[in-house]
């Protein structure tokens, strides 16, 4: 049943990027890639990818959604007694996609669909799907900066540390965005989703971001991100914090 779910979930994450593909003179489509390697005692190799879209049609609504993976290794090297070993160890490795619509209902009101899919082997998460309808209102909103708060019903499955649950939350949600030029803009995010019947037991996810354009192609792109379960499996951190660097591509 729960694999029943996860694939529709992925399924709706799909159809909206596809929807946004429909809409090319309206929304914008980027490619982000980064890496981080060192040498010496140790090696290290960090790499990331995401693909996203993104775009608002006034009046109607908008729609922001993709699929994102990071994934690094440390090894180190010894050499003892003239014996030479080698231990690799995995740092980070993760795939989440998720998608999120909003459709206007008045200029400063809308009604929201946020929906995700994580895997995160260091976490030990399995899966997490999460659907999440609500509604939202515009605290800002002009040409240049737009602020929005929703809130709404959430519903969670998910295996962890080899323990399956699915389980009712509230999510409430806010957003930033801010374009200081044509060419450079910078973004916040949080999401707060406890569960319906112990508000002590809560997930929390914060991303901040900037990217400014180098040529009219290719940006260059910094995001830090923060994932927090108050419950995580036994023995894990209840923190995974992460910082993104790389070159962004606009298709």
């Amino acid at each position: 049943m729960e694999k029943l779910l996860i694939v529709g979930v992925s399924l709706f994450v799909v159809s909206g990027i596809s929807i946004a593909q429909e809409e090319a003179n309206v929304f914008k489509h980027s490619i982000s890639l980064g890496a981080t390697l060192t040498d010496g005692n140790s090696e290290t190799m960090q790499a990331n990818a995401s693909l996203a879209t993104e775009g608002e049609k006034e009046g109607l609504g908008s729609v922001r959604a993709g699929v994102e993976a990071n994934y690094g290794e440390t090894t180190v090297t010894a050499d003892e007694a003239g014996v030479t070993t080698e231990s690799t160890d995995t740092t980070i490795e993760n795939v989440r996609i998720f998608s999120g619509a909003r459709k206007t209902i008045t200029p400063r009101t809308f009604a929201s669909i946020d929906a995700s899919v994580l895997y995160d082997d260091i976490a030990q998460i399995d899966y997490r799907a999460t659907v999440a309808p609500g509604l939202g209102v515009y605290v800002v909103k002009n040409e240049s900066t737009s602020l929005s708060v929703d809130a709404g019903p959430a519903f969670i499955w998910e295996e962890v540390a080899g323990v399956a649950d699915d389980y009712l939350a509230v999510r409430f949600g806010e957003r930033v965005d801010h374009a200081f030029s044509k060419t450079a803009k910078a973004w916040q995010s949080a999401e707060y989703l406890p569960k319906a019947d112990d508000f002590g037991d809560y997930l929390l996810n914060v991303e901040v971001g900037a990217e400014a354009a180098m040529n009219s192609k290719l940006n260059l792109r910094l995001v830090l991100q923060n994932k927090h379960d108050s419950t995580p499996g036994e023995g894990l951190e209840k923190n995974d914090l992460v910082l993104i660097g790389g070159i962004s591509l606009s298709l």
